[in-house]
């Protein structure tokens, strides 16, 4: 349930008006939703006047002790002072109301690095000078406290008494709404039974995923997409029944057994905006030749190899469009094949590879930048001293990787 507090005119380029409701309008909806609910827990955002906040603060404190006294009743706080795109949220005389009766209630704070330094009262510059605001703010009364950390270096400051750093990445544009989707995710797992810091680590991972899968709505980026779990699930399904399609598919091709190689073939597909190898789908235990005119192989399933999915995972990070991959035997004949039939190709040397890297990252990495910082049909190498010669072929999709193979074969 929510209780409005204020409404915002705003669009992506910042806030244009601020209509902060009466305060008997508040206490009417606090009233109806704690009269009318099992309430588990409380999310506070935007408080914009000093006396929405005393009436808050005093509401939540009379209601944990009257009606939760032998349970908690966590508050996450979310000191909203600015939007996003732009735009006071919060008047200066309300800060101070919401440092002396707002933040000794709550169980967890989420400022962002501009919120904690107003709060705490410092500058912030770095990690240490964060862990110092934190220390600060959780003297005011606070049980814990996570300096969100997308305004530094993506590093979050969790506080209770002993500081840890949570490490994140940063990711550009589109963060509309992600101190509110955090928090509000942050109260959902303490509900549910983690603990702070147990909570403070998912919603960040969720936070991140929300960020990388969003979209640009509007002239100045775009909203987190708070859907981020339900589409990977979704994404995950679609990608096994593509990859198991396609392979069927593949299978089925004549004579494929002359392009597989020694070692065997592996033949992959990514979920989109893959971030691991355990995002990309492949064929377990490879694709072996078992005599002339048969070939033997497992099952479909993520992470079942890891071999093709570092030549997609490296791959993807150029281009998010390409998203499968295969591996053929090594020939002069499959060269001039694939020349001939126009396909982009880009060839690597073992010889070059630096040490400690491995050869799939570098090689497909290597060959990429030789292109031109784009995606070739084709990557391939002559081997070296116990390493079997490969040819790489390259696709948007299974789909895409399976027409190529088809092509090569039609002209062999």
């Amino acid at each position: 349930a929510t209780v409005i507090t204020a409404l915002t005119a705003q669009n992506s380029k910042g806030v244009q008006n601020i209509f902060v409701c009466p305060e008997n309008f508040v206490l009417d909806q606090l009233n109806a939703v704690f009269a009318d609910g099992n309430i588990c827990g409380v999310k506070t955002g935007m408080l914009y006047s000093k006396e929405i906040i005393k009436l808050v603060s005093s509401f939540l404190s009379n209601a944990r002790d009257q009606r939760f006294q032998d349970q908690d009743l966590p508050i996450v706080v979310d000191p909203v002072m600015t939007a996003e795109a732009g735009g006071r949220l919060i008047s200066d005389e309300a800060l101070m109301v919401l440092k002396d009766l707002m933040l000794p209630i709550s169980s967890i704070v989420t400022p962002n690095i501009m919120e904690a330094e107003k709060i705490a009262g410092v500058k912030i510059n770095c990690e240490e000078e964060a862990e110092i605001a934190a220390k600060k703010i959780f003297d005011l009364g606070v049980k814990a406290v996570i300096v969100t950390g997308g305004h530094l270096n993506g590093t979050d400051i969790f506080y209770d008494g002993e500081i840890v750093r949570i490490k994140g990445i940063i990711i550009e544009g589109r963060t509309h709404g992600s101190g509110c989707t955090y928090s509000s995710l942050l109260l959902s797992l303490l509900v549910m039974g983690y603990t702070p810091l147990a909570s403070a680590k998912i919603a960040k991972q969720f936070l991140e995923r929300s960020i990388e899968v969003s979209r640009r709505i509007g002239e100045k980026g775009g909203s987190v997409n708070q859907t981020t779990w339900l589409l990977d699930y979704y994404d995950r399904y679609n990608t096994l029944e593509e990859l198991k399609e396609s392979f069927c598919n593949l299978i089925s091709i004549k004579r494929l057994e002359i392009i597989i190689p020694e070692v065997g073939s592996n033949f992959g597909l990514s979920s989109h905006y893959p971030r691991s190898l355990d995002d990309i789908a492949a064929v377990e235990g490879r694709i072996t030749k078992i005599d002339d005119n048969k070939v033997r192989h497992g099952c479909i399933s993520f992470g079942a190899s890891r071999h093709v999915a570092r030549m997609i995972l490296t791959a993807n990070k150029y281009d998010k469009k390409v998203r499968s991959a295969i591996n053929i035997k090594f020939s002069d004949d499959l060269l001039d094949i694939c020349k001939n039939i126009n396909f982009s190709m880009v060839e690597f040397d073992r010889k070059d590879e630096p040490p400690n890297r491995s050869t799939m990252e570098w090689g497909v990495a290597e060959s990429i930048k030789k292109f031109g910082n784009n995606v070739p049909d084709v990557i391939y190498d002559q081997g070296g001293i116990g390493k079997e010669p490969m040819i790489r072929i390259f696709g948007e999709s299974a789909y895409d990787v399976v027409e190529k193979i088809k092509k090569i074969l039609e002209n062999r």
